[in-house]
């Protein structure tokens, strides 16, 4: 395996070699890691919180929802005694209580707070940003249209903002089904989507209300931005991608079809080194969600 080695901090790309993935690839001729990759600094934010707890508080220390979509992550801290739960009900009085990177809707902040003897609220920065703009708009009397992916726990939260006021919509049908509202409409959207599968609805949206307020930048998580743009800088080049991340993930779902639309034919979404199959050849591209 060829080896290239270099300290870049601004390009998008370095080659080296990784211990991790030393095996599966022995007989490749270069590995390629896209370079940002993996977590954003709001889910480690989250995760040295989460570990915070975990060392402060007598077990079990409760988490509403997974703190993020990451199983390995997930798997580490139920070992460390932490309860993942869906449903705050399933949380005794008086327990240390997290509430996940994603976002909870403003009514289970409040439970939250009283059933807990101390709550962290993990919310990604950019996430909050959304809800206040949600709150906002729907207080100005804007009927907002809200692209994000049904049943994700961001997008959940975000619409219990202003349940309403708010039509969620994530395919160019459902654009197309959307009535034409009374009142002055905005755009907003799920931090963690595709810039590709964003950009078609947003669009789709900005045709049928031309008068459509938006946010004076993108909704979207600029660490996901970077992270697809930098696979995109290597994909065409790899013979494979290997792409690091949970199949709950929207932001690993979406460097996978990433992967896959701009031409790459062996894509791998893997949780971890012992799920990747033995027999690449040629170019590998790695990243993470």
């Amino acid at each position: 395996m060829t080896t290239v080695a270099r300290d870049v901090v601004t390009p998008a790309v370095y080659r080296c070699n990784d211990k991790v993935f030393f095996e599966a690839v022995n007989n490749v001729d270069e590995v390629i890691l896209a370079s940002p990759r993996g977590f954003c600094a709001g889910v480690e934010m989250a995760i040295k919180a989460l570990a915070w707890m975990v060392r402060t508080f007598d077990e079990p220390v409760y988490c509403y929802h997974e703190i993020v979509h990451n199983k390995i992550v997930v798997d580490r801290f139920k070992s460390l005694g932490v309860v993942f739960v869906d449903d705050l009900d399933q949380i005794p009085k008086g327990r240390p209580i997290m509430l996940s990177a994603h976002g909870s809707a403003p009514q289970i902040v409040a439970a939250a707070r009283e059933l807990g003897s101390y709550v962290v609220d993990s919310v990604c920065p950019l996430v909050t940003k959304v809800h206040h703009e949600v709150k906002t708009r729907a207080n100005k009397g804007y009927r907002i249209v809200y692209i994000g992916h049904d049943g994700h726990e961001e997008a959940v939260g975000t619409m219990a903002v202003a349940p309403d006021s708010i039509s969620r919509v994530e395919t160019l049908a459902e654009v197309d089904a959307l009535e034409q509202f009374n009142e002055p409409v905005a755009i907003l959207a799920q931090t963690t989507l595709s810039h590709r599968d964003w950009k078609d609805v947003a669009d789709a949206v900005r045709l049928k209300y031309p008068q459509v307020w938006s946010p004076g930048k993108s909704d979207l998580c600029f660490a996901t931005t970077n992270r697809q743009g930098a696979l995109m800088q290597i994909a065409r080049e790899c013979d494979a991608i290997i792409v690091i991340g949970s199949d709950n993930s929207s932001n690993t779902r979406a460097l996978e079809k990433l992967a896959k639309d701009v031409g790459c034919k062996n894509v791998y979404r893997v949780n971890d080194a012992s799920e990747l199959p033995k027999n690449f050849l040629g170019t590998v591209g790695v990243t993470a969600g």
